[in-house]
């Protein structure tokens, strides 16, 4: 098991990872989500032992990364997003290299290298010099070495970075074989590459911690609110303006206007319950001869809304649970 306790990294006084702490079971799939710069990477280099925190504890298994490391660090598997190979190296003599840095007995060696060859599918190029491969390949030697001496904890910092479609079928595949082995810990912003194979989330941004649970749990936070999308042609400062009235104390409005284009979109957040389909059609269709109405779609919000939602600073849950009038956010 992985116990994280108010992890913290500061960089010259400036907070990259602020206060996080989450608990990863055994034999458990556990996504780490966030943008670009969100403190995903550092936050993995920490978990692997190449970083050390400003403060806080990371315990894998019993052991404290602090006060035991060398154990520690020798039951983790970890892949960065660019792996660290030796490009003059075939890939044997470089899994051969990194068992012997994971204490593979010498006459294990040959069968470990086998084993984790089969694994990735790259059994074919075993015996090829690793700067001639494909990025593809690269990636995959990576994740192989990553694989050796069958680590409790394996960490994946963007796995199919690189590989093409089919690859990245193949490589969902293993992650979801190997989580029923150990503990597996990726890193992505890519929702639907996340969803497919892991059980438990957490969402990451300006380095605090914004949601951990399952997919359901976190989705099930938001079921309070219903989404309407509405997509409208002609004075889009008219269907704005109406728009956030009808909206104004009880829900958010975000606008997907764009002025060279003739049609402007708007995203409507309500408390469920508040169904507003009817009450918008009515309202735009008084002003007809200056606004058309295309679409109106009444949704749910999914997971890719909440994270979308959080990651830009405007959650679904904002105006209306603190009774607050609802506003217009424009990117």
């Amino acid at each position: 098991m992985l116990q994280v306790s108010n992890l913290h990294k500061t960089y010259n006084g400036i907070h990259s990872v602020k206060d996080v702490s989450f608990m990863a079971g055994d034999h458990e799939a556990v996504a780490l989500l966030g943008q670009n710069g969100a403190g995903k990477s550092t936050t993995m280099r920490m978990l692997a032992g190449y970083l050390a925190p400003t403060s806080g504890s990371i315990r894998l298994d019993g052991l404290d990364m602090a006060e035991d490391p060398c154990k520690t660090k020798g039951r983790i598997g970890y892949l960065p997003e660019i792996p660290p190979l030796y490009p003059d190296c075939t890939v044997m003599e470089h899994l051969r290299f990194v068992c012997a840095l994971r204490n593979i007995p010498q006459r294990g060696i040959q069968r470990e290298c086998e084993r984790v060859c089969g694994l990735l599918n790259i059994t074919p190029v075993a015996g090829r010099i690793i700067g001639r491969l494909s990025k593809g390949y690269r990636q995959r030697v990576g994740f192989a070495a990553a694989l050796v001496g069958k680590p409790s904890l394996l960490i994946l910092d963007e796995p199919t970075v690189g590989l093409d479609p089919q690859q990245v079928i193949e490589i969902r595949r293993l992650i979801l074989e190997l989580a029923t082995q150990m503990t597996v810990l990726i890193s992505s912003h890519i929702l639907s590459e996340i969803a497919s194979v892991c059980t438990h989330l957490l969402i990451l941004h300006h380095g605090e911690l914004l949601a951990d649970g399952s997919a359901e749990e976190i989705t099930d936070r938001y079921r309070e609110h219903s989404l309407l999308d509405v997509a409208v042609r002609g004075d889009h400062a008219l269907a704005q303006a109406e728009l956030t009235r009808l909206v104004k104390g009880m829900g958010t409005l975000t606008v997907e206007a764009r002025p060279a284009q003739e049609e402007a979109r708007f995203l409507l957040r309500t408390p469920k319950g508040r169904e507003m389909a009817e009450t918008v059609f009515q309202a735009l269709a008084a002003h007809k001869e200056r606004v058309s109405l295309l679409s109106l779609t009444q949704r749910t919000p999914s997971l890719e809304d909440i994270f979308i939602d959080m990651t830009q600073g405007q959650p679904l849950v904002g105006a209306s649970r603190h009774g607050e009038e609802g506003g217009c956010d424009q990117p």
